[in-house]
């Protein structure tokens, strides 16, 4: 991230950033959570991200739930941009009570435009599209702790900092690709697909999958 970069630490999203990010066309979303079991488990950290650097984190209270950033991801004319939505997008409905509408998910964008690996972590995405080497070295660290550190807090900002980008530059790849035999174009076959997940967040969100991964295919698998 650049040393210029931006972002701050908050319960809730203030009138005016509600007012900021719903502007804008595209803002990214990732959170960091303390363990994986729906229904169980607790989002720590919401960090949300902008075409213009600006990243804020949130500390959800749990007992009082954050109502601006709750309208704001229930906004369906914003879109919301995630790497690897079906967790997140779940967990929101499970933690803290909020249906995000109008979501993407990057992972399932890479898998379907760029073939030819199975590399299609975020890391993978900034090294290749970006030239930007991303460190992962705090992603398992402990998120429920009451205070985080300066590192656990720019590996979180950098989650979202660089995502608008890389959108921009997956749909960018989808244009050079050719259409499939069918006659659809890969940026058909992704809207397909990226259609098919607010099933299977609900699907998620009510037990199946947590221990049996018959839901699952390659393309939404971890």
């Amino acid at each position: 991230m650049s040393q210029n970069s931006h972002f701050q630490i908050v319960e809730d999203l203030n009138d005016q950033q509600l007012i900021d990010y719903t502007a804008k066309q595209l803002i990214a979303v990732d959170t960091e959570l303390h363990g994986l079991k729906m229904n169980r488990d607790n989002i720590c950290l919401i960090q949300l991200g902008d075409d213009a650097s600006n990243v804020t984190l949130i500390r959800p209270n749990l007992q009082r739930p954050p109502k601006n950033l709750k309208i704001l991801l229930e906004d369906s004319s914003v879109r919301k941009l995630f790497h690897f939505a079906l967790t997140d997008v779940a967990f929101f409905a499970t933690s803290i009570g909020i249906v995000v509408e109008n979501f993407r998910c990057t992972k399932v964008m890479s898998k379907i435009v760029r073939t030819y690996t199975d590399s299609h972590g975020l890391k993978n995405l900034c090294e290749e599209l970006l030239g930007i080497e991303l460190s992962k070295q705090q992603q398992q660290t402990n998120w429920a702790s009451p205070i985080l550190t300066q590192k656990q807090l720019e590996y979180a900002a950098s989650d979202v900092y660089y995502l608008v980008e890389i959108y921009h530059n997956l749909e960018k790849m989808m244009t050079y690709r050719p259409s499939l035999p069918s006659g659809k174009t890969v940026y058909e076959i992704n809207e397909i697909a990226q259609r098919i997940l607010p099933g299977l967040v609900q699907i998620l969100i009510h037990g199946y999958g947590d221990g049996d991964q018959g839901w699952e295919t390659s393309l939404f698998a971890h």
